[in-house]
């Protein structure tokens, strides 16, 4: 597997190559090949695992990203694992697994998805604070009404004052409320509603691995991603985009964050096609590829031949009558490429695609 170093002081990013069987060990002696016992690897800065644990046993997969920092020379290096966003499905779930394992015994629903939030926190390159400013784990109080937690960015630790933002919970009757704002001082405040009832029960899953990979394609996998990108989407993204933007960081990928007008440009230019899936994102891409121009544009481009003399157009469903049709006559045409044996069939069947799609349109012209 591929994985990458990054330095928090310089952000100088290095490239190995391991094989999937290796454990810690091997990669200290990558970076360390004089004297490997110098680094030390952290999870949130607690845990110290073993040297004989294997990568895949960390949750590390291809392409994660690994922050490393020294402040001294001499002094040891220390490790901790950041999962990139191009880590395979698993890494989601397993990350997740692996946090929910640290919580206190408290089973309540309240606990169980707060700790999930402090894991996508996480998953998205945050960091803990406690109360001190140092790194903690994640821990509750009794009454988790009067929690705040704290995360900061690892290119922010070397400042003097470290910055940081304020995720805040709110119980109610069958909905967590989570706030997010920027140092917490309300500024720039996020708000994303959970419901108990539809995933604390998914979340349990997490915990049985077994359990949940043999039910990947179920409502219950879909749910617990729904979970991971509502919380994602509606609160560690836009909080890492404000904590970026005013400290000069790069900023994250998001498509979401463009301007309306940039996003609408960016769908006259996809296929159709791929225009009603981004209408899948979210409500807001769903309401900007509604546009009724937009999918008169995309008929002009890809139903040349398409005419309508109605005045009144749903241009998105004259769109999706005639690409339904060409994807029947493409499986049509697929059928007919395999079955043919001789020439004079090949010929006989292009005939019948040419007639077949002239009377598509004669029935167009006839609406």
């Amino acid at each position: 597997m591929k994985l990458r170093l990054r330095r928090y002081e310089t952000r100088e990013t290095l490239e190995f190559e391991l094989a999937d069987t290796s454990n810690l060990h091997d990669l200290c002696h990558r970076i360390s090949s004089s004297t490997p016992s110098s680094v030390h690897f952290s999870l949130n800065r607690n845990d110290k695992p073993s040297p004989k644990d294997t990568l895949r046993s960390r949750g590390m997969t291809p392409s994660d990203l690994i922050y490393y920092y020294s402040q001294h020379p001499s002094s040891p290096i220390n490790i901790e694992i950041v999962a990139s966003a191009g880590s395979k499905r698993l890494s989601v779930p397993f990350l997740l697994k692996k946090v929910l394992l640290e919580k206190s015994g408290d089973e309540s629903g309240l606990t169980i998805l707060a700790t999930s939030v402090h894991a996508v926190m996480l998953e998205s390159g945050f960091m803990l604070l406690n109360n001190r400013g140092c790194f903690d784990k994640f821990s509750f109080s009794k009454d988790l009404l009067t929690v705040s937690l704290r995360y900061t960015l690892p290119e922010l630790i070397t400042k003097t004052r470290v910055e940081y933002v304020t995720v805040t919970f709110q119980n109610l009757s069958n909905t967590i409320v989570v706030y997010g704002s920027l140092g917490g001082r309300g500024c720039m405040v996020k708000r994303v509603s959970l419901n108990k009832n539809r995933f604390v029960s998914v979340i349990d899953l997490v915990v049985d691995t077994l359990r949940f990979e043999k039910q990947a394609s179920c409502s219950s996998y879909r749910d617990m991603f729904t979970f991971w990108k509502m919380v994602k989407d509606g609160l560690s993204i836009p909080l890492l985009t404000c904590l970026c933007e005013k400290y000069g960081l790069e900023l994250p990928a998001c498509l979401m964050q463009l301007p309306t007008e940039l996003k609408m440009k960016i769908l006259e230019l996809v296929p159709g096609d791929s225009v009603a899936k981004m209408a899948c994102i979210c409500a807001e891409m769903r309401c900007l590829a509604s546009d009724n121009g937009l999918w008169k544009q995309k008929c002009l481009e890809e139903a040349k031949h398409l005419v309508v003399n109605r005045s009144s157009v749903s241009w998105k469903a004259e769109f999706a009558a005639f690409w339904k049709q060409r994807q029947k006559v493409r499986s049509d045409m697929e059928i007919s490429r395999r079955s043919v044996t001789s020439h004079g069939i090949i010929a006989q069947s292009r005939a019948d695609r040419i007639s077949s799609l002239r009377a598509y349109r004669r029935q167009r012209r006839q609406r």
